[in-house]
């Protein structure tokens, strides 16, 4: 869902090329960058001139990624709380990074965490997140990219079976939405596709893949939804967040206990607008 931030805890950029250890080989892996060197090429999908992988290792967070903090409450109509991200819903538990709605907050703002990316001007990109979603009611998970409400795709996932944007029969999908590009709510582009049954308790990829024209959604390596409307057209950044505002039609809560969003690697392949390579 939308985030925009004012104050960042910055750490930098960093590369890397191996896969994290002990990641469970039985999910299925998107395609990986089939031309290593200057240009990765993506089978299918297209060209990228970057690519950053980041994981959670150590103790610091990577560089490459910022914390969200110090900016105002966000008031979304009909929510009885604000929100809020800040630093202190941030962690490394290695190996994940945790964003942590901590449980049994009562009063505005509920403090969510978020993390992006330090590069602002990513203009299409492959990002592949493997993540354990939380089992504990009333968040909701942000995966996504941002450059306003008008320019935004998201993968949600919203942990309580009776928010209203949930299908009222005990599940919990993945929302997908190309948010509508003339602001007009119901001209967005959306769908929902069922979550991992293990989404609560095992790591699974959650991948989406934008360039000209085209998102296309994946969960461990399998398409789940392709749009070609609303599609993003601006260079922006790419967004983590974890959050609650008691809102009935989206992330309910605020959850009675802490509800963490576990997140064990990020690996992106991008392009940016201010860059001028060639292959």
């Amino acid at each position: 869902m939308k985030a925009i931030f004012f104050s960042l805890l910055s750490f930098g950029r960093t590369f890397a090329s191996v896969v994290p250890q002990g990641h469970d080989s039985k999910i299925a892996r998107a395609p990986q960058d089939s031309s290593p060197g200057q240009c990765h090429v993506i089978q299918d999908v297209g060209t990228f001139m970057e690519h950053a992988l980041y994981t959670f290792e150590s103790s610091t967070m990577p560089d490459g990624l910022q914390i969200s903090d110090g900016q105002p409450p966000v008031t979304t109509p009909g929510a009885p709380y604000t929100r809020v991200m800040t630093a202190s819903s941030v962690s490394i538990q290695a190996p994940y990074l945790e964003l942590t709605v901590v449980g049994g907050q009562t009063q505005s703002p509920i403090q969510g965490g978020e993390v992006s990316t330090a590069v602002t001007d990513i203009l299409y990109a492959s990002v592949r997140t493997r993540a354990i979603f939380s089992p504990v009611k009333g968040v909701c998970h942000g995966l996504f990219f941002y450059k306003s409400d008008t320019q935004e795709t998201d993968i949600e996932y919203l942990t309580d079976p009776d928010s209203t944007s949930n299908p009222q029969n005990g599940s919990v999908p993945l929302q997908l939405t190309n948010q509508a590009a003339d602001g007009v709510h119901d001209d967005e582009t959306y769908t929902t596709y069922p979550a991992p049954d293990t989404a609560n308790s095992e790591e699974h990829e959650y991948r989406v893949d934008w360039t000209s024209g085209t998102t296309t959604f994946y969960v461990d390596g399998v398409v789940a939804k392709t749009f070609t409307s609303n599609v993003p057209t601006v260079p922006g950044t790419w967004l983590w967040n974890n959050w609650s505002n008691g809102d009935k039609g989206w992330s309910v809560g605020p959850p009675i206990q802490d509800s963490v969003l576990k997140i064990r690697s990020i690996e992106m392949y991008y392009n940016q607008s201010s860059t001028q390579k060639s292959c």
